[in-house]
């Protein structure tokens, strides 16, 4: 798979969907755009090749989740990314992809970020723009036909389903 070519058609259906119709930064100051070392967001695999021009606003480095013999990227950034270039993960959130253990898809807030954005605490689902909801789950079925993808989603699903657990927030709520 040529993952320059997929991310960037993955960029360009993302670009224009957010979850309101409004800046949901201003709800909270835009808490998971403020940029330090510490936080940050996986990258996709094959997804580091948007970054090979190394901009200024983004550090990347190997984080500590692996799955198999892959170890995944973490992306950091100064708090003023290029908009148009800002992971997936940044894209698609406050949503998950959650693969249960028989392999299905599931798209539902991200109970990891509950303790950051209000839209996780205060909504459900189905109060976030549709457009954005349908295009998320639309993105999430296309990088799914990726054996690679496919089960790198799985293993986050799995590792996050743990991460939630010891802090007892994980919910299977939409």
């Amino acid at each position: 798979m040529n993952y320059k070519d997929f991310y960037t058609q993955i960029y360009k259906l993302t670009e224009n969907v957010t979850p309101l119709p409004v800046d949901c930064g201003k709800l909270c100051d835009g808490c998971c755009c403020k940029g330090d070392e510490d936080t940050g967001m996986y990258l996709f695999p094959g997804e580091k090749v948007m970054y090979e021009d190394n901009p200024s606003w983004a550090k990347i480095r190997k984080s500590g989740f692996t799955f198999g013999s892959y170890r995944i990227d973490f992306l950091s950034c100064t708090g003023s990314c290029d908009r148009s270039l800002r992971p997936l993960a940044c894209r698609i959130f406050p949503l998950f992809p959650y693969i249960d253990i028989s392999g299905e898809l599931h798209v539902m807030m991200d109970p990891r970020g509950k303790g950051i954005c209000p839209l996780i605490r205060a909504m459900n689902m189905s109060d976030l723009d549709k457009r954005f909801c349908d295009m998320v789950t639309y993105v999430l079925k296309l990088m799914l036909k990726n054996p690679l993808l496919y089960s790198y989603l799985f293993e986050l699903s799995r590792f996050t389903e743990q991460y939630c657990l010891d802090l007892n927030i994980f919910t299977t709520e939409k």
